[in-house]
């Protein structure tokens, strides 16, 4: 994160300062992983960050996920445009591209401890952890829900919980920036132990934002939307159907009726779509989009690509000149 440091007065009622006022519509800085994390071939990045009393964070997005853990005092979180109040026990999770700041009001302040990666970080444990559905709940899908829920996705941490994440995180932090031998595998082990920490609260305190939605279509339409947010996620048939409460048959009939496809076609379009852009404008090797766009099995990539497209991916790479 960075700082809006002397931006000229500051307007305690709408805790902007008046040349904030005047960029925040128009501003959005993108992080790169390439200057905030600390290697392409260890893409991660942990440490506290204090946001001092009046102090504002411009609206800014990334390429990473962020992990933020509000360790002490209060203020406020822009997520797309809205503001929530945050303080000391909330934790939430801010996917790459979503554009979100922070500001603190005259007298008070807000320590944030950062947990900046991507899931490529953790691609075998992130698959294995895909069937645990509280997990799921927790990382892929409250974050999508939640525009709907008044940012439901922020899980507030009773003082044991608290004190139990404030370790988790300390030790995160001191292998990050000791570097001892081994300190990558104690960092993704580490890892792992907060996300399925993490998951265990979320479990005991979830509600299901789906399921106040009354409309079938609505429901559908909401699916779709967070099957094309999440094309390449570990996502299968069971886990959304646990999503939006209903039974597998159920799903399968209305997804059907609304969509005219079934999910697994319709994830799978969302993934040539994705690829044939990146193999329009992307330099990269086939396998590598394979892989970022959900699929492990070059195989199999090729061959739905050419059942979808009627041509093999490096037929239509050729035919769009790349």
């Amino acid at each position: 994160m960075k700082a809006a440091n002397g931006l000229g007065g500051f307007n305690e009622q709408t805790g902007e300062s008046d040349r904030l006022k005047e960029r925040r519509d128009n501003v959005t800085d993108v992080y790169s992983n390439d200057k905030f994390l600390e290697s392409k071939d260890f893409l991660f990045h942990a440490s506290p960050y204090l946001i001092a009393s009046n102090e504002t964070i411009l609206p800014h997005a990334h390429e990473f996920v962020e992990l933020a853990f509000i360790s002490h005092g209060e203020g406020e979180h822009e997520y797309e445009g809205t503001w929530f109040p945050i303080s000391q026990g909330d934790i939430f999770i801010i996917e790459p591209g979503k554009a979100h700041g922070y500001r603190v009001g005259a007298g008070q302040q807000l320590k944030v401890v950062n947990v900046l990666f991507v899931p490529s970080l953790l691609t075998m444990e992130l698959e294995a952890l895909s069937n645990v559905t509280s997990f799921m709940d927790f990382f892929y899908m409250e974050p999508f829900l939640r525009s709907d829920v008044s940012f439901q996705c922020k899980l507030t941490l009773n003082a044991k919980q608290q004190f139990e994440l404030r370790e988790l995180m300390e030790q995160l932090i001191h292998e990050f920036r000791s570097k001892e031998s081994g300190y990558r595998f104690l960092i993704k082990t580490k890892l792992i132990e907060i996300f399925i920490t993490l998951s265990r609260i979320y479990e005991k305190n979830k509600q299901k934002p789906l399921s106040s939605i009354t409309s079938d279509r609505e429901m559908i339409e909401r699916v779709c939307q967070f099957i094309e947010s999440r094309h390449a996620s570990p996502l299968t048939l069971e886990q959304v159907c646990s999503m939006a409460g209903m039974s597998q048959s159920k799903f399968t009939a209305l997804f059907r009726g609304v969509v005219g496809k079934t999910f697994l076609e319709y994830r799978n379009d969302m993934r040539i779509r994705f690829a044939k852009r990146l193999l329009e404008t992307t330099d990269e090797k086939i396998i590598h989009i394979a892989k970022e766009v959900g699929f492990d099995d070059l195989s199999h990539f090729n061959r739905l690509f050419k059942q979808e497209v009627g041509v093999s991916p490096g037929k239509y790479r050729r035919s769009a000149d790349i």
